[in-house]
């Protein structure tokens, strides 16, 4: 047992030895030990505690137009610079002396305060039509991205590069449909936009150039003098581009400044299109406050049917009257029956005449769920609100008050009860481009348009020159409104604070300013009086 034991550690020795010699000899070069130091530092840093303050720049478009791949053996880490990667975490960036990076650079010299992150969404061989059908992967994946992005911090911009891939044709009207569709998602109708010129693609490159010139907030960083190697630009072409796109973005963000508007001061909104919880006891109580918080001075409830909205019965019916009697002169009510709940418009002019005593001042919000916008349950509704004298505030989308491009059943409507008040919501404003829209409210003298939920800002942010053209040219149609309802009541979220901002930034003449955030709603549903 004692020589064992004295057997054992010399064996334990003797292996330890034999390992050693036989051990490949260490490599002792300095820029493998500098890969192993940023591999090491990397895999320390993954998922930095999350900086509310970061700003975050979207990098899109075809990745094959991004970004050289990086040599870590030259590679250094950017300071203050993280990035997103395919698990959602941040890591710190490796200069891979690309586009992107050499922007980076340049803002953060600019800027020895700040922090960046960088996300990339792109895809190799894609066109714009990719990015913008919702049904794509790309789509999909970049909605994903960008949403995960958001929660890191404050999303400042994005660059877009566009190679030959696509067509010219089109192309800058897609491109108005994709910026507008991000900027409603990321509910930011100012977000800057620089597009990175690729030199293999003239023919894209104008099409770019010239969607440019309809938007607000949009730059070209311009390729001339860049050169191609190998499809890629060389490296002092990539120092430049990053560079220009810096300096186009650090433009945009003074103009973002510029066109990110304020509330009016000058005089009080009246909203005519409010939904509350009418029937219950502080129900009409949390419109007065939201009131009083977004400087409304006047505004008109629309009932849902759902419960506590609308009476279901005639001990609701009383409530909800008693409610609104501390209320009057302050917050107005319409008035609501359903599609095919009566047989005829006869029926329908009793209840309304009802309601009318009662203090209902317009019919709506009316949705004729199921139903083509002209269906004949439809029309008994019409015809009973225009012997009666009440305004129609109607909704239109995919299963409500259906229609065809065009709208030919909102002009039936029209023509037949030309006496009949009508005020469009909803995805009526979704033809605006086709230009429907502008001629319906040309055409006809009893139609009118209430601005309310984000369709509307989000179609009129897709070309401000002709928003603000379309709006000067209906000015005495028009109805500034939010609906907003007790979902949203006291919401500081953005979607809800652009319709305050969002006319601000279109520099209207004060006239029309004033008929749209009141005066056409005195008038359209007898406020006045």
């Amino acid at each position: 047992m004692k020589q064992l034991r004295l057997i054992f550690p010399i064996v334990c020795l003797i292996g330890l030895a034999v390992v050693f010699l036989n051990r490949p000899p260490s490599p002792d070069k300095s820029a493998t030990n500098k890969v192993v130091a940023v591999e090491e530092k990397v895999a320390v840093e993954v998922s930095p505690p999350v900086d509310h303050k970061m700003h975050i720049y979207l990098i899109m478009g075809e990745a094959k137009t991004v970004a050289n791949s990086a040599d870590p053996i030259h590679a250094d880490l950017i300071e203050r610079c993280v990035q997103m990667n395919e698990k959602k975490e941040w890591v710190p960036v490796v200069d891979a002396k690309s586009t992107e990076h050499f922007f980076v650079r340049k803002l953060l010299n600019k800027n020895k305060a700040l922090k960046i992150g960088l996300v990339a969404v792109t895809r190799e061989n894609t066109k714009i039509d990719d990015w913008i059908d919702r049904k794509t992967p790309e789509n999909r994946a970049m909605r994903q991205r960008v949403k995960d992005a958001a929660q890191g911090g404050i999303i400042d911009g994005v660059l877009w590069f566009q190679g030959g891939n696509d067509a010219a044709e089109g192309a800058s009207d897609k491109m108005k449909s994709f910026v507008s569709d991000l900027r409603s998602h990321l509910r930011d109708p100012n977000l800057p936009l620089v597009i990175g010129q690729v030199q293999d693609s003239p023919g894209i490159q104008a099409a770019l150039a010239k969607f440019k010139e309809s938007d607000h907030v949009t730059a070209i960083a311009s390729s001339e003098g860049l050169k191609m190697m190998d499809g890629l630009r060389d490296d002092k072409s990539q120092v430049l581009l990053g560079e220009r796109c810096a300096e186009k973005m650090s433009e945009l963000r003074l103009v973002y400044d510029k066109v990110t508007p304020k509330a009016p001061t000058d005089l009080n909104f009246i909203d005519p299109h409010v939904h509350a919880m009418s029937v219950t006891p502080l129900g009409l109580r949390a419109v007065a406050t939201w009131m009083d918080e977004r400087n409304v001075e006047r505004c008109i409830v629309s009932p849902l049917m759902h419960k506590g909205s609308h009476p279901q019965n005639e001990e609701e019916y009383q409530t909800m009257l008693e409610n609104f009697r501390p209320y009057k002169g302050k917050i107005d009510r319409m008035c609501i029956i359903n599609s095919g709940d009566v047989k005829s418009a006869d029926e329908a002019i009793t209840i309304l005449h009802r309601e009318i005593s009662d203090g209902a001042i317009a019919f709506g919000e009316h949705y004729g769920v199921g139903l083509m916008f002209d269906d004949p349950k439809n029309l008994m509704l019409y015809e009973a609100c225009e012997k009666v004298g009440l305004p129609v505030m109607f909704h239109i989308d995919q299963n409500k008050n259906m229609v065809e491009p065009g709208m030919e059943r909102v002009d039936n409507v029209l023509k037949k009860y030309p006496k009949c008040t009508l005020v469009a919501h909803a995805y009526w404003w979704r033809q605006l481009g086709s230009g429907a829209c502008d001629r319906q409210l040309q055409e006809h003298p009893n139609l009118y348009a209430d601005m309310s939920g984000s369709v509307v800002i989000d179609v009129l942010n897709r070309d401000r020159v002709y928003a603000r053209e379309f709006l000067i040219r209906n000015q005495d149609k028009i109805l500034w409104a939010t609906d907003e309802g007790w979902w949203s009541f006291g919401s500081k979220d953005k979607q809800a604070l652009q319709h305050y901002t969002f006319l601000e930034g279109l520099d209207l003449p004060d006239e029309v300013r004033r008929k749209i955030y009141r005066e056409n709603s005195e008038k359209v549903y007898g406020l006045k009086k």
